[in-house]
């Protein structure tokens, strides 16, 4: 849960903070809907985390969990592929660990799920198009 505030809402409220301190012009917007229907409530009773709503502050989140799980899968085939030991990679393997155990709603939301509380495609795609191009741009700058 600490990371579903620190990505999202900690991260919106801090812009918005910025923006009206700088004196610029911001907009409040409603990122939930507030609308209940019975669907929803059954979901709520399951615990299920209601994701269905197109939001940008799941962007974050989703794009927390792919850049997590490509550190991990990359972690692998680097414990394969080398000669290191698995000592050397052992606490970059187990932060990206942590972070995939902790993005589990996450993976259910964007594969799992078949109701309408899944994260919608759209939010799916802007995601791993951001969490590429953060890749990207992490090889090319920090490469030997």
């Amino acid at each position: 849960m600490w990371m579903i505030r620190g990505l999202s809402s900690f991260l919106f409220g801090t812009i918005e903070f910025s923006l009206k301190s700088l004196g610029v012009a911001s907009h409040g917007f409603n990122v939930t809907s507030k609308v209940l229907d019975e669907d929803r409530s059954k979901r709520y009773e399951q615990g299920s985390i209601e994701f269905g709503v197109l939001s940008p502050l799941f962007v974050p989140l989703t794009m927390a969990a792919i850049v997590n799980l490509v550190a991990f899968a990359w972690g692998n085939v680097e414990l394969i592929r080398s000669s290191n030991s698995p000592e050397e990679l052992f606490m970059q393997m187990f932060i990206a660990s942590f972070g995939i155990l902790n993005c589990k709603p996450i993976y259910e939301a964007i594969i799992n799920r078949r109701d309408r509380g899944r994260i919608p495609t759209k939010i799916t795609a802007i995601s791993a198009f951001l969490a590429l191009a953060l890749h990207a741009t992490a090889y090319v700058a920090l490469r030997k």
